[in-house]
């Protein structure tokens, strides 16, 4: 049970270093979108009865963007096992139970290289869930390069602290992972 669950981390954490190291620019439309775009919200100040101001929103519209994520956040936990550094993994993981598992493999996990975000590939994407605080996405994530896995999983992600972190992930797209997504994110300690 613990070694399908660390492969898929492991195929996450790549895609995830992949995502950090990849050109940005802005996400066109695209066929495979699976959720609305929540447009960015104009506000007026109370101080200021004149004044507007536009707040961004930080929720994915597309399966691009969310295989990004994905591809930015197991690199950095693979990174984080790969040079057994706890605050490398605490940068893209939002839960005890994620460090947890991170932290049981250093020194086992095995690495034939660095791990390099371009190694980290997604295919059968969905968007699951995507509001403001969590993101859902099931997909097939490819590790190779730096050690090899292959895995499905629903990926289940919470907006914390200005940015995107790995909260739990599930093995079928009906699992209680939505529980994940519900009630305030508990920092891991």
């Amino acid at each position: 049970m613990i070694r399908p669950l660390i492969a898929g981390l492991v195929v996450v954490g790549l895609a995830i270093g992949v995502w950090a190291l990849w050109p940005r620019e802005e996400p066109g439309p695209s066929p495979t979108t699976t959720v609305n775009a929540v447009d960015s919200t104009t506000t007026t100040s109370t101080l200021e009865p004149n004044t507007s101001t536009t707040l961004e929103t930080h929720v994915v519209t597309t399966v691009e963007e969310a295989e990004a994520i994905l591809r930015e956040l197991w690199f950095g936990w693979f990174e984080g096992i790969y040079n057994q550094d706890e605050d490398r993994i605490r940068e893209v993981v939002g839960t005890q139970a994620m460090l947890d598992a991170a932290r049981a493999q250093f020194g086992v996990m095995e690495f034939t290289a660095a791990p390099d975000p371009s190694h980290l590939d997604y295919a059968g994407s969905e968007i699951l869930r995507a509001d403001q605080d969590c993101l859902v996405v099931w997909t097939d994530t490819v590790v190779s390069g730096f050690t090899t896995a292959r895995t499905a999983d629903v990926h289940v992600m919470r907006y914390s602290e200005g940015g995107w972190k790995l909260a739990s992930l599930w093995q079928q797209k009906n699992d209680l992972w939505d529980t994940d997504c519900e009630g305030q994110l508990e920092p891991p300690s």
